[in-house]
Parts: structure tokens; sequence; C-alpha cells
């Protein structure tokens, strides 16, 4: 759970927003995106299938899909929505979704439409050139930086997707897991976070828990739904994911800058977790 008064200090980049309307084209599968993506439905009926859980698209409620989520795309005739695409970080490094318990669809408020109209006045530029992710190139979005627009645009366009994401957040497990993350598993994810290119030991993470290897192995798997080794490759893929789309680094080098003692276990393991090879996740841009 992130400590009181860090959410303050989360660091919001936005890089697409904008109203559109889709059809049946609208229809895709295994697409994994480097930011989170907001929905607010309008009209229609579709799906989102995060994780390969099916989520009906209805009008008048919002949508959340994390970054680096393993995401399907479905329109059943026509849909009407809001979009918004934006990166979240922290000062250290960690990931909010690491650390906050959240709820992937909610009832949109009266005033949540009136928050993206809002954006979109502000942000009259940043929609999406296409929606096709093996269209829409690495460079789209990268160019759309807040850095460059008068500092009033960014204080007021990063309130209010904070305060469209803060829909999305579970209080119902939010003590809980402050009580679990900030005593176990915390330092876990900040070493974890900052030594990604190195070897990371389990029995190291265990002496930061001041636990035996097995004993923090089964909380950690409690707490995250992940064993250490399958949390740290995950990571470490979510970090290549963005330097392929960022970069162009060799496919060496990545390997090496996320971690992996070589190349061929580098593919192994983003074929498992991504569902298509490096190459083939860089020539998409792993957009949608």
């Amino acid at each position: 759970m992130i400590s009181p008064g860090l959410i303050d200090k989360v660091n919001i980049q936005v890089y697409n927003t904008a109203k559109c309307a889709v059809g049946q084209e609208w229809n895709y599968s295994n697409i994994i995106s480097p930011f989170s993506r907001i929905y607010l439905i309008t009209e229609g009926e579709g799906y989102i299938l995060p994780d390969n859980n099916m989520i009906k698209l209805k009008p008048g409620y919002l949508y959340l899909v994390p970054s680096y989520t393993l995401c399907g795309y479905h329109c059943v005739e026509k849909l009407s929505q809001y979009y918004l695409h934006f990166s979240h970080s922290l000062p250290d490094g960690l990931k909010i979704f690491d650390q906050l318990a959240i709820t992937q669809e909610v009832k949109a408020m009266p005033i949540d439409l009136h928050l993206f109209e809002r954006l979109l006045e502000i942000n009259p530029t940043l929609c999406l050139k296409h929606s096709d992710p093996n269209v829409y190139k690495k460079s789209s979005w990268k160019k759309n930086q807040m850095e460059h627009r008068p500092n009033n645009v960014q204080l007021e366009t990063e309130g209010i997707i904070k305060q469209l994401f803060s829909r999305f957040i579970n209080s119902d497990n939010a003590e809980v897991l402050q009580l679990q993350k900030q005593s176990f598993i915390k330092k876990s994810f900040e070493y974890i976070s900052n030594h990604l290119y190195e070897e990371i030991r389990i029995d190291a993470l265990a002496n930061l828990a001041c636990c035996s290897t097995d004993h923090y192995t089964r909380q950690f798997k409690k707490i995250t739904g992940m064993r250490p080794m399958e949390f740290i490759n995950r990571k470490r893929i979510e970090k290549a994911q963005e330097l392929l789309i960022t970069t162009t680094m060799s496919q060496k080098k990545i390997s090496e800058e996320t971690g992996f003692n070589s190349q061929q276990y580098y593919t192994r393991i983003f074929k498992k977790i991504s569902d298509c090879s490096p190459e083939q996740y860089r020539k998409m841009g792993g957009l949608i």
C-alpha cells in the first residue's frame, strides 16, 4: 500500500485522450501496452478481456486496463467512448499496481463526463492516429509529451487523471494491504525495482524481510499471487517492453539491461509472458 502522502508524489504522463466511435473492426487480442488505459463508455456494447477475464462494456461505466496487462478488445456493433492513455510512476520506481488494490469497472459519476470533456478541451491534439496496434507505431505516442505544455495545463491534466484513476481504488482491502505490504513486502519491491539488471537472489530478499527463504516465498505468493522469481521475471519483461518501443537498443543489449543471463532465456521468458517474441512486440509497438 502506498504510504500516506506518497500518492501526491505520483508522476503522471498523458499520451493520448479523445472521444471516438468504433465498429466491429475494434477486435484485437493479446495486446500489452506500456501505459494504463481508462475508458468511459457512452453508447453501444463491447468487451475487454484483461488477463482473459471477460468484462462487458456498458454505457455510463468507467473501465481501467492497467499497464502491461495482456488484454483483448471486441466491439459487438458500435461503441462510443472517451479514452485516456497515461503512465504513472513513484519516486522510488515502484509501480502503483504493485501497491494498490483496484477494481476494473466502476459506475461513472456525473462529473466524470465533464472531466473527460475538459481533458480533451485542454489537450486537443492527443488523439490516436490509428487504433490498430499493427499500424500505430511507437513514435506516435512518445512525441506527445506534457513537458512542452504550459504549467497550468500540466497541473490541470494531472489533477483530472488522478480524479478519474481514484475511482478504481478498492478501499475495502486497503487497510489489509497496507499492513501486509508495508511490514513485509515493500522493501522487496524497492530492491527488485532497483536491481533488475543484476542477479537477484531469493535468500537476499528473504534477509530483507527477516525470515527464512521458504517462509518468504510462501508469504510473497500469498500477497502477490506469484512466486518471487515469477514476479521478478514479469518486472524484467515489463522493462524490456518499454525499452523495445522507446529505444533502438538491440535485443542483446535489452536482455543485458533487464538482467537476463542470456538472450535465449530472455526471448523464452518474453514469449511466455507477452505471447509474442520481442521482435514482434517492437514491430507492432505493443499498443492499442
